[in-house]
């Protein structure tokens, strides 16, 4: 069922797959490169904030107080980002399966009987939606539902 539901949607799943790939890839690497330049940004504020305090422009109760909130925001950003290089290790994986699961699909190879490596190698669990409905949802995040 899976093997036909895969080959049925060949056409289909050939450049989602490709997309999907790339998208895994740059998606994070932007958000990252994004929050370091907002954290470039805050140093800089803190840096202008600390100068017009040593030149008595600003009085220090003003100063601490905008210079804890720049370091309280630096620090959601830093925090960020280092959940984002956790997160990608898991697309890390999900585009390596997905590739897997690409070059399996290239082959154009349909199945006649069950394989129980193929589907070991590919799914990562069944859900049951209902009585008629099912979907695998493949190792690469992708779910492909289908109606029994």
């Amino acid at each position: 069922m899976l093997n036909k539901l895969i080959y049925g949607n060949s056409l289909i799943l050939k450049p989602y797959l490709k997309a999907l790939k790339n998208t895994l890839q740059d998606e994070s690497q932007l958000r990252i490169q994004y929050l370091q330049g907002l954290v470039a940004q805050n140093t800089e504020q803190r840096e202008t904030l600390t100068r017009l305090m040593a030149q008595g422009y600003i009085d220090q109760v003003l100063y601490s107080r905008e210079n804890n909130g720049l370091l309280a925001q630096c620090e959601e950003f830093r925090s960020e980002i280092e959940t984002l290089k956790k997160s990608r290790t898991t697309r890390a994986v999900q585009t390596a399966e997905t590739e897997k699961l690409l070059k399996f699909v290239e082959k154009a190879e349909m199945l006649e009987e069950w394989n129980e490596d193929f589907f070991q190698q590919f799914v990562d669990y069944i859900t049951v939606y209902s009585r008629n409905e099912i979907g695998f949802v493949l190792k690469c995040g992708l779910t492909l539902r289908e109606r029994i």
